[in-house]
C-alpha cells in the first residue's frame, strides 16, 4: 500500500473506539475506499456500485459485512420533480465505512451523536442513526408535495389551463418517484429486521421503527395521489364547461 493512499485512507478515518472503526469517504474515486477495500476485504462488486451513482437502496451480504445503499429524497418546486440521492454503507461486526458522494448533510447530521454518546461506537447504532435521519426527511418532501397541491386545487376551477395540467401530471411523477424510493428503502429496512447478526439484532426495534416511519409516508403518498387524481377530474370537468361556454 502506497504512502499516499494510507493516507488517503486516514483522512477517512472518524474514529477507532472500544475496538469499533468508522471511516467516511466522500472522494468516491479517489484512494481511499480501493485502500479500505483492500483492508476490510470489501467485495468488488459493492466497490463497484459505490462509484455508479444514483443506485436503489438495497441490502447485499458478502462474507465479511453487509452492503447497504440508503435513498434520500428532495424536491424541487421549481420543475416540481422528486429526485434521490444515496449514501452506501458497508457494515460489519466491528467497523461501518459510510460512503457518500461529496459533501453529506446525513454525516453531518449522524456526527455530533457519535461524538457525544460513547455508546454510538457499534455498527448498529451508526447505521441506525444514518437510517432514521434519512428517513425523517421524507416527511417533509411531503408537505411540501402537499402545499403544491393545496395551491393547484385553489387555481384549477377558476382558472383551468395547460400550465396548470402540465403541473398535475409533474406532481404525478414526483409521488411515483418518491414511491419507488420509499418502497425500495421499505425493504431494506425489513430485511435489517430480520437480519441474525447479532450488531444488528440489538437495533431490530429501531429499524421497525423507522419502517413504520417509511409506511406512514407511503400512506401519505397514496393519499395526494387519490387527491391529485380528483383535482384532475376537476380540471377536466371545468375545462369542458369552459369550451362549452365559448362554444
Amino acid at each position: 500500500m502506497g504512502s499516499g493512499a494510507t493516507a488517503a485512507m486516514e483522512a477517512c478515518l472518524v474514529a477507532e473506539r472500544n475496538g469499533f472503526t468508522w471511516y467516511h469517504v466522500e472522494d468516491v474515486r479517489g484512494p481511499a475506499l480501493d485502500d479500505l477495500a483492500g483492508r476490510f476485504g470489501l467485495h468488488e462488486l459493492a466497490i463497484e456500485d459505490c462509484r455508479n451513482l444514483r443506485q436503489r437502496a438495497k441490502v447485499e451480504e458478502f462474507d465479511r459485512h453487509l452492503f447497504v445503499i440508503a435513498n434520500n429524497v428532495h424536491f424541487t418546486s421549481e420543475k416540481e420533480e422528486c429526485f434521490f440521492g444515496e449514501i452506501d454503507f458497508f457494515v460489519g461486526k466491528d467497523f461501518v465505512i459510510s460512503v457518500h458522494d461529496g459533501p453529506s448533510r446525513s454525516y453531518r447530521a449522524v456526527r455530533p451523536k457519535f461524538d457525544a454518546d460513547p455508546k454510538m461506537a457499534h455498527p448498529g447504532n451508526v447505521l441506525e442513526a444514518f437510517l432514521d435521519w434519512l428517513v425523517d426527511q421524507y416527511l417533509p418532501v411531503l408537505d411540501r408535495i402537499e402545499d403544491r397541491i393545496e395551491a393547484i386545487e385553489e387555481r384549477v376551477v377558476g382558472q383551468p389551463s395547460p400550465a396548470i395540467l402540465s403541473e398535475i401530471f409533474a406532481l404525478r411523477r414526483a409521488l411515483i418517484e418518491f414511491r419507488r424510493v420509499a418502497t425500495s428503502m421499505r425493504e431494506v429496512l425489513h430485511q435489517l429486521m430480520t437480519r441474525p447478526e447479532p450488531w444488528l439484532k440489538s437495533r431490530q426495534a429501531y429499524f421497525r421503527n423507522i419502517y413504520d416511519h417509511v409506511i406512514r409516508a407511503l400512506d401519505f403518498v397514496e393519499t395526494y395521489r387519490d387527491i391529485l387524481n380528483g383535482v384532475l377530474d376537476v380540471h377536466l370537468t371545468a375545462t369542458a364547461n369552459r369550451t362549452n361556454e365559448i362554444m
